[in-house]
């Protein structure tokens, strides 16, 4: 599909702007980030070897192999992790592998002056026996030591972690006044009718509807969604989080979001591929056009051509909006909803203000949609069990984790008591 035709609108000043859409191929978008994906294996290895003691070596064989069955993001936690233990060993100047109990219990104590939540300090330290098993080394993370001073760690700090805030539904506001918080609604309201607009409209809908996690959101694919004869569709799931094989599962799609996505894959010519893609827009200034030059002002070796005389036509403001070819990062996503979410609260969707609403925004994350469609599911009084398999967790107790606040409404004891002390 080419470049659709340009089709002008009128500006709030009344000025005609031509607005055209570049579909996928059709332009090269300015290049971002670092211009290349990093090769986790090798920085894993690099890693690995700065940390080794003389003596030691690595089975790159086994190693690789042993990182072929994780999965992508678990490869990019074991780098992180580990480079931060490795800052530690740099500044003490110590070969940090294989590690003491004694070492990794400093270490812990360094994690905690750091303000470190006991949950990252036990991701690294879960980090740190796997990089063990790699160096086919006994890790000291098991040691008794090593657990006295994470529980005290744990009774010091405490085990609560951060949530990222809920983005709900909304439809239970009232029409005519703006949401008490970000909900999708008011999202929703904020997109714009533009390339962009309808883009972040589908993601938000399709991640609200699917609870999808980011990295499965901007994995989907045109081919990934089977309409139904009801309006709505099923939206295969390649693969996920709690499903490395690749055995796939399902997810439904409410007819609203399928309406959005077929309005996005239209503007945006999308007929296969990945369906989230970066938007790229230029704007262009109107242009009143030049007449020509009088002879008398031209130089006596001046060519001759209309167009070297100074000669150039009016021109419209113009917007060129152009589609990207590849999938949008997680990253992207993130900055997504906060965006939308920002607008919404310039638009007057949104009641929040000053420093209430800057909170709210910033405790919005990628995993903010899943978030809140835990809570929504758990205030319509579906149980853990079920909500656990529609959002493909493993077990139950994340969700009961993400809908701890609304579980009391729903629980065995209020709905044995609601109907008698009322």
């Amino acid at each position: 599909m080419g470049k659709s035709p340009p089709s002008p609108v009128s500006s709030a000043a009344g000025d005609e702007i031509v607005i055209a859409v570049c579909c996928p191929g059709e332009q090269t978008l300015p290049k971002r980030g670092s211009g290349g994906a990093i090769d986790r294996v090798a920085q894993l290895t690099a890693q690995i070897g700065a940390l080794l003691v003389a003596d030691g070596s690595i089975d790159e064989a086994s190693f690789r192999k042993a990182i072929e069955a994780r999965a992508p993001a678990s490869v990019k936690a074991l780098a992180n992790d580990l480079e931060d233990y490795a800052a530690y060993c740099r500044s003490r100047r110590l070969a940090g592998l294989p590690a003491t109990e004694a070492r990794i219990v400093h270490y812990i104590e360094d994690c905690e002056a750091r303000s470190l939540k006991p949950a990252t300090v036990a991701r690294r330290l879960a980090s740190l026996a796997v990089i063990h098993s790699f160096i086919a080394s006994t890790s000291p993370t098991k040691g008794e030591v090593v657990r006295d001073a994470m529980r005290g760690l744990r009774r010091r700090r405490g085990v609560a972690q951060r949530q990222a805030g809920p983005i709900r539904l909304g439809d239970d506001e009232p029409a005519t006044a703006p949401a008490k918080g970000i909900t999708l609604k008011a999202l929703l309201e904020a997109c714009e009718a533009t390339p962009t607009g309808l883009r972040d409209a589908a993601l938000l809908s399709l991640g609200y509807d699917t609870g999808l996690r980011v990295s499965e959101l901007v994995a989907v694919r045109h081919a990934d969604i089977t309409l139904q004869d009801d309006g709505s569709a099923h939206l295969l799931v390649p693969r996920s989080k709690a499903d490395q094989t690749g055995q796939g599962g399902y997810a439904w799609v409410s007819p609203e979001t399928v309406r959005r996505i077929v309005a996005w894959t239209k503007a945006a010519g999308i007929g296969q591929g990945a369906l989230f893609r970066r938007v790229a827009v230029r704007r262009f200034k109107a242009h009143e056009g030049t007449t020509a030059a009088p002879i008398r002002e031209l130089a006596w070796n001046h060519r001759s051509g209309a167009e070297r005389l100074g000669v150039s036509p009016p021109r419209s403001a113009r917007i060129e909006y152009a589609i990207g070819e590849h999938a949008l990062t997680p990253a992207a996503v993130r900055l997504i909803i906060k965006r939308n979410a920002q607008r919404a609260a310039d638009l007057g969707h949104v009641s929040l203000q000053g420093r209430a609403l800057e909170v709210a925004i910033a405790t919005l994350s990628s995993h903010s949609l899943r978030v809140g469609l835990t809570q929504d599911l758990f205030a319509a009084g579906e149980d853990a069990g079920p909500i656990a398999q529609a959002l493909r967790w493993s077990s139950p107790t994340t969700a009961l984790r993400y809908g701890r606040q609304l579980v009391p409404a729903s629980d065995a004891t209020a709905r044995h008591l609601r109907g008698r002390r009322s």
